[in-house]
């Protein structure tokens, strides 16, 4: 293993952000797989589960395992991670420019399309083709404030990649996945691993998330009637921000160690992956719960629960008027995400329910909530 610091600058003199980029096996041999955990940097539980995986990639490297290339970054928010506000951490935003550390990576398709000529009809060729585009072209962006310089430097490294995983957690969750729609049902043996509760398939969900913006030149590359092949990309949400737990952060390391291992990069056997039962739908399927009226939000569900369309989940408590106003559902399915602050306001989105039916409303490019 070798595990390298790189410079992140901050916004005023004298500062700077370290960024520790873990890598195993041979660069150009056999496959590539990236992970990084935490980009949302309040969501430690990624963190964690990246500790646990790193030291089984360290043992299988030891061991002469590691047939491909793997690239691990296990606290991929440095400036997220320093981000505090009167005792409280802050690390879903960048403080400075008020941007989600998730959203608007630097994205290459445009510089890919331009090149259209230049593909044939060899699906591997062109695959290397497009990330040699991208890299060229992330190579002219000048990016300035910190949050733009840390996109682009972990976009640089996870380009060229053949398995991209971005750990994740949610408020108060099950475990989940968004998948590229063509990864499904391929991907059900990462879903049985994690025994994700719901994989919903997302692609142009608005917002530019970082899996599909890393998998965005290789889809309108197909989508113009280039054959590509496209990188698996997934983002991986490990349940809610409360699940710091070393047990449940070993299992999860565990999974994804074994996950590799079926896909060739590492060698090793592996028992067959437990079944997937839960839900797989499109996102356009996802309902997020928003309350009309703001207050004391008081669940009726727990997560996990099945619900029906027009049940009621919630309610919002004034403890002005001594009232309560019921918060139902327009979806039939499993409650998967509820809020953990439960002083809300009127339209805050406090739980999701995951369907089987796309959802009135619900249109490609406007499904990610910030």
């Amino acid at each position: 293993m070798a595990c390298e610091t790189l410079q992140i600058p901050a916004a005023s003199p004298g500062q700077h952000f370290q960024l520790t980029v873990c890598r195993f096996g041979t660069p150009g041999m056999e496959k590539k797989a990236y992970v990084q955990a935490s980009t949302h940097a309040d969501e430690v539980p990624a963190a964690l589960t990246a500790m646990h995986l790193r030291r089984l990639l360290e043992s299988a490297e030891r061991e002469g395992r590691v047939r491909g290339e793997v690239v691990l970054v296990p606290a991929a928010n440095p400036p997220g991670f320093a981000q505090a506000l009167l005792g409280h951490h802050m690390g879903r935003y960048h403080l400075p420019t008020g941007r989600n550390f998730n959203r608007f990576w630097p994205d290459a398709t445009q510089a890919v399309l331009a090149a259209r000529k230049v593909f044939t009809d060899d699906p591997v060729a062109n695959a290397a083709r497009a990330r040699s585009i991208m890299r060229t072209h992330l190579e002219t962006l000048q990016p300035n404030a910190a949050d733009e310089q840390l996109k682009l430097t972990l976009m640089q490294l996870a380009h060229d990649a053949d398995i991209v995983l971005d750990l994740h957690t949610d408020d108060d969750a099950e475990m989940h996945l968004y998948v590229d729609p063509d990864h499904w049902p391929a991907l059900t043996d990462l879903a049985g691993l994690l025994d994700a509760k719901v994989v919903m398939f997302a692609r142009g969900s608005g917002g530019n998330a970082f899996e599909e913006t890393v998998a965005a030149p290789f889809v309108a590359l197909r989508e113009t009637g280039v054959t590509c092949e496209l990188p698996v990309t997934v983002t991986v949400e490990l349940r809610g921000r409360l699940d710091v737990d070393d047990a449940l952060a070993m299992r999860d390391g565990r999974a994804l160690f074994d996950f590799l291992i079926l896909r060739g990069i590492i060698d090793g056997e592996v028992q067959a992956a437990p079944e997937f039962s839960g839900i797989a739908a499109p996102f356009e399927a996802t309902e997020p719960v928003r309350t009309p009226a703001g207050g004391i939000c008081v669940f009726l569900k727990e997560r996990g629960a099945y619900v029906e369309a027009g049940e009621v989940i919630a309610e919002i408590a004034n403890p002005v008027t001594d009232t309560r106003t019921p918060v139902r559902t327009r979806a039939k399915g499993r409650l998967f995400t509820r809020c953990l602050h439960r002083l809300v306001h009127a339209g805050d989105v406090i739980a999701k329910v995951q369907g089987t039916m796309p959802l009135p409303g619900r249109c490609k490019g406007q499904l990610m909530t910030d």
